[in-house]
């Protein structure tokens, strides 16, 4: 059962001095021109697909790889899941995708394919012209694999809806 979080505005106060890449990771500015990342929990780690714009930005502030993977979890990561508890310290195996944002005409014909697919069937949808695209996001399929040692910065507090008096 996925519960909600709730985070006290006093541990977000404490961010480190590199928070600046952090704080514009998923910002809608952001995500406008890089992409949006994405953060799947599974039983076996975390999928993560991060925009290569968010990493070259942690990195230009001295943030390495694993513990901008870590900081990022940590921030953007569903802390109240049942599938990995991120508010316990634990070794999480992570598999790493970078995205880029890519010209629709520079894109392989596979994802050109899908793309004219998925404008074919809105444009069926709504009865009118599709929408222009210019650029799309292509997630590489290389990926790095490694393990982070996870320390949670802050605890969430979940709720499950419907225990009004009940907190985790």
């Amino acid at each position: 059962m996925i519960g909600y979080a709730a985070f006290s505005l006093t541990l977000l106060a404490a961010a480190p001095a590199y928070a600046n890449w952090l704080d514009d990771a998923w910002s809608d500015r952001t995500v406008d021109r890089t992409g949006s990342p994405a953060i799947t929990l599974g039983s076996d780690g975390v999928v993560l697909v991060m925009p290569a714009a968010t990493l070259a930005a942690a990195r230009a502030e001295g943030v390495g790889t694993q513990a901008a993977v870590t900081l990022f979890i940590e921030r953007y990561g569903q802390h109240c899941s049942d599938v990995i508890d991120l508010d316990r310290k634990q070794t999480l195996h992570v598999q790493l995708f970078l995205s880029n944002p890519v010209d629709l005409n520079d894109a392989s014909e596979g994802i050109q394919d899908e793309v004219g697919d998925a404008l074919t069937k809105v444009s069926d949808r709504r009865a009118k012209r599709p929408p222009h695209v210019q650029s799309v996001f292509v997630v590489a399929p290389e990926h790095v694999n490694f393990t982070i040692d996870y320390v949670p910065e802050r605890k969430a507090s979940c709720v499950t809806p419907g225990d009004d008096d009940k907190t985790s």
